[in-house]
């Protein structure tokens, strides 16, 4: 009842701010057109020509679901790190992020705006039709912005994948150390202030996206989005993650080499026949684990630790890219919801990787109906699988 109270005084909120003038003069005019011909920003190439490959099997790619499925080909990224002095953030609702300049230009290119279950240019912005700004605050010192729209502040996988992997990119422009501020999607979970903590930012130099939907900095330091325009996952996230995190005086120790990850904390994707199904793998010694009761670095550990990994497709699976290349990962998917994301994090990582796709508990043509479905699992058929890999 909570939840649907505040989506519908979210959809009011947003519906009033697009009909509402207020502080209209902070409305953007227009998009900056080219990096090499604006003053306004200043553009650092960090990594060229950067080719990303979508590693999945062929048949997965067949079956995945039309709405969210990528082109079969290697993306090829320019990434930049952008200085702007003067510079604004503006992120009034989950789809949108403005990074806007003193000439009150959008800055396209480190900007993000999703309508329709895609990224959109950035002439179409969700910005634009904004009408109702609230004034920024002011930060006299260096921010960078992590924002990333799309779920970053309470999801798992889109605050790792998309907005703390940027730091990435902010070091190996050497402008970390010039940082005074961090402005990030949200501090409600604990992952989110043990991961920025372990990558040296501790809480008191992070300002809170979703309690600052507009900022103004004296110069604001802004990047290009990890995937880019693309679902594609770059390499060096994992890369990234993996050498700042798997180091053995981090590490907790587990003794669960086959684990199965329960999604009974999560409201949407449970396995309607889980007792029947943990009952057949604890025959292959697997333990259960719901990943919410654990620290970020258990999570990492265990993950680390294990040998064969099995669970519904969800955000924690987004730890698979913390596994050994010897490990083996059973991802098991709705049939109305099969996506590249974590078949994508594993095979970068080199891990084994096998899917069954299960039934479904109602029909869904689109992904915002199609996430919320239960599955049911063909436990004879997962034996299968488990027996070659265990």
């Amino acid at each position: 009842m909570k939840k649907l109270k505040n989506k519908i005084q979210n959809r009011l909120k947003l519906s009033l701010e697009r009909t509402i003038p207020h502080n209209y003069n902070l409305k953007p005019i227009g998009v900056h057109k080219s990096k090499f011909s604006n003053n306004a920003v200043k553009y650092h190439l960090v990594l060229e020509k950067y080719d990303n490959p979508l590693l999945i099997p062929q048949e997965l790619f067949d079956i995945l679901s039309d709405y969210d499925k990528p082109d079969y080909s290697t993306v090829t990224t320019d990434y930049y790190v952008t200085e702007i002095e003067e510079g604004r953030v503006f992120a009034g609702n989950v789809a949108t992020v403005a990074v806007i300049s003193k000439e009150n230009k959008l800055v396209g290119d480190m900007s993000f705006s999703y309508k329709d279950g895609d990224v959109v240019e950035a002439e179409k912005n969700n910005v634009f039709q904004q009408k109702y700004f609230v004034e920024p605050t002011y930060f006299d010192c260096t921010v960078f912005s992590m924002l990333n729209g799309g779920g970053g502040a309470s999801n798992y996988a889109h605050f790792l994948i998309d907005s703390l992997s940027r730091i990435h990119l902010l070091k190996k422009s050497g402008k970390f150390n010039e940082v005074d501020k961090f402005l990030v999607p949200s501090l409600r979970y604990d992952f989110q202030e043990d991961a920025l903590k372990l990558l040296g930012i501790p809480k008191e130099k992070a300002i809170e996206g979703d309690k600052y939907p507009h900022i103004k900095a004296k110069k604001l330091i802004a990047s290009t989005a990890p995937r880019d325009t693309s679902v594609i996952i770059p390499k060096w996230v994992g890369e990234f993650y993996r050498d700042s995190f798997l180091k053995d005086d981090l590490l907790k120790d587990f003794d669960a080499p086959n684990i199965y990850i329960r999604r009974s904390d999560s409201g949407i994707r449970n396995v309607l026949n889980e007792e029947e199904t943990e009952a057949m793998l604890s025959k292959y010694n697997f333990k259960f684990y719901e990943l919410s009761k654990l620290s970020f670095i258990e999570k990492v550990s265990l993950f680390a630790k294990a040998n064969v990994i099995v669970s519904v497709h969800g955000a924690g699976l987004t730890n698979v890219l913390f596994c050994k290349e010897s490990s083996h990962f059973i991802e098991l998917f709705p049939d109305v919801f099969i996506l590249t994301t974590y078949v994508d994090l594993a095979t970068k990582v080199g891990m084994e990787y096998s899917y069954l796709v299960c039934e479904s508990s109602k029909f869904a043509d689109n992904g915002h109906d199609a996430q919320k479905v239960h599955v049911r699992v063909d436990i004879p058929k997962l034996e299968e699988m488990v027996k070659k890999v265990v």
